[in-house]
């Protein structure tokens, strides 16, 4: 009898249990990370700043998915997350166009989108982050003040099609306001340090004097200068970058590079947790949320690297 009564005891308490971690699982807000790609620099230290700003919220759960730059791939998760009847989805796409089916899938599902450094062309949602156009205006705002008269410049471009290089690279050429300064050449880099130093490589055979080298990101002009370093070419030409990665700064304090227009990885992560946060109370959230670039030389370098 006494067994049986144990044995019933085990049974009603291991049901609480259950019953308990039910409730907790079920008192979650669940938000679906959807990341563009986990092999970019930039990308994952702002999905690791993002991490860091949940853990203020432990009734918050996150599920990852990485679509490593593949736009399909990014939309079937997005899919994915939507069965799933998460409460919110976070995504940085892949593509400006390519991202709107799965924006709108998830607003006809009822569910809302915050879209992390990469806007979306269409659908709902709020968009957290900095307006790519003013990373190239910057770039160009330095160019226009440092280069001597009749300068060179050569462009290394990001992703051909993508929403961010366009932006990028309008900007600076429509800040540059130099009639004296010629762009050169304008290639892709594809935003990969291999390929931005290889593309410099060709550029140093082609071009027997040039001025600047500017990229859409730090990890081409990263590669441009290993290209340079490589050829005995550094001397007199500047080198601009997008994104203030620890490399770039460290390039700007030796010397090396010129400028870089800092992405604030930690605050837009930190944005779109404030973002989920109001969604999460039942808050109506923004259209946008802002993050602005920052201009980084050799005159303030000093302060972003004790960041």
């Amino acid at each position: 009898m006494k067994l049986v009564t144990k044995l019933a005891l085990a049974a009603a308490v291991s049901i609480a249990v259950l019953s308990a971690t039910s409730t907790f699982a079920a008192d979650k807000f669940v938000v679906g990370y959807a990341n563009m790609a986990d092999t970019d620099v930039f990308v994952m230290a702002r999905k690791t700043a993002f991490i860091e700003a949940t853990k203020t919220d432990p009734n918050v759960d996150i599920k990852f998915a990485d679509a490593n730059n593949d736009a399909s791939k990014q939309l079937d998760q997005i899919d994915n997350f939507i069965a799933q009847k998460v409460n919110a989805i976070v995504v940085v796409p892949v593509d400006y166009q390519g991202i709107v089916p799965g924006v709108e899938k998830a607003n006809a599902a009822g569910i809302p989108v915050v879209a992390l450094g990469i806007q979306s062309a269409g659908g709902k949602y709020t968009f957290v982050g900095s307006k790519n156009i003013d990373a190239g205006k910057m770039q160009a705002e330095y160019m226009k003040a440092n280069l001597p008269k009749d300068a060179h410049i050569l462009y290394l471009e990001g992703t051909p099609g993508l929403y961010h290089s366009q932006e990028r690279k309008k900007g600076f050429e429509e800040a540059l306001g130099r009639p004296d300064v010629k762009i050169l050449a304008s290639l892709t880099g594809n935003y990969d340090r291999a390929e931005g130093m290889k593309v410099t490589e060709d550029w140093i055979q082609s071009f027997p004097k040039f001025d600047a080298i500017v990229a859409a990101n730090d990890q081409m002009a990263l590669g441009a200068l290993e290209a340079l370093k490589g050829s005995d070419r550094l001397k007199g030409v500047m080198i601009a970058g997008v994104d203030g990665v620890p490399d770039a700064l460290k390039a700007i304090k030796r010397g090396e590079m010129s400028q870089t227009i800092f992405q604030n990885a930690g605050g837009q992560a930190r944005a779109a947790f404030e973002v989920v946060e109001s969604i999460k109370k039942g808050e109506q959230p923004p259209a946008e949320k802002l993050v602005p670039f920052e201009s980084i030389t050799k005159d303030n370098v000093d302060q972003y690297m004790k960041k």
